[in-house]
């Protein structure tokens, strides 16, 4: 079994973080989750003190990118400052491995879009719950920029904190079944837009599932980036027909 550190980097592999052992604990998780509350909530709180209006789009489009990046800069620095671990090796970023991991993720894609599809027909059909657009209120530059945020920001940091951060931490104290289900549950509930309506909600869980047997199967989080940012895209796209 491989041993993290300086003089062990050699023997370091992908494969080995997801399958066998992760140098980071679940209170790192925990760490990092509250890190972001906190940082959320003081940014709240200068804006009301300096009353600044939140309720642009472009504004908000700046928050989340900002909290986006504080998520993916603390996970950097628990990875390979604190545990010395290369941080594109332990999420399994390669750029020459980028175009089989393009090829995987279009199939996974197209996984994610059967999957998805068939939860809306079984809640439909045998719930009587019919799909609904959780998004169908919200004025066109919010729905035009939250669109932009979906496909081009969120496959990326979603991907990095939950498969590839998240999920090896809990499959090194749950076993890959555990982990990966527990996982795609609190990505799921993650998700709050989709609490009320029920059938997005299973379907955000069970993408949530998949993204996370990829992520295990591969031993990389390139896939599940290139599946995410593709369903997104197909998503986002079916929301202007």
């Amino acid at each position: 079994m491989p041993k993290f550190g300086k003089l062990n980097l050699n023997v370091f592999s992908a494969r080995d973080i997801e399958k066998e052992n992760v140098p980071w604990k679940i209170s790192d998780v925990l760490f990092t989750y509250v890190f972001v509350f906190a940082l959320s909530l003081i940014a709240v709180g200068i804006l009301f003190l300096t009353r600044i209006d939140a309720d642009t789009s472009l504004f908000q489009a700046i928050f989340q990118i900002i909290i986006s990046f504080a998520t993916v800069g603390i996970i950097y620095v628990i990875i390979s400052k604190k545990y010395e671990v290369p941080f594109f090796q332990a999420l399994g970023i390669s750029a020459k491995d980028t175009p089989g991991y393009l090829w995987k993720g279009i199939l996974v894609t197209l996984i994610l879009i059967i999957s998805t599809s068939v939860v809306s027909v079984v809640f439909a059909q045998f719930v009587g719950v019919p799909k609904q657009n959780p998004y169908g209120n919200l004025p066109e530059d919010k729905l035009r920029m939250l669109s932009v945020l979906a496909v081009l920001v969120a496959p990326f940091v979603e991907e990095t904190f939950f498969r590839g951060f998240m999920q090896p931490a809990l499959i090194k104290n749950l076993g890959a079944f555990g982990g990966i289900l527990i996982t795609a549950l609190i990505f799921g509930i993650s998700h709050t837009q989709y609490l009320a309506y029920s059938p997005d909600l299973v379907a955000v869980t069970v993408i949530g599932l998949i993204l996370g047997i990829t992520r295990y199967q591969t031993g990389s989080i390139m896939p599940g980036i290139f599946a995410h940012l593709l369903n997104n895209l197909a998503a986002a796209m079916s929301l202007y027909r």
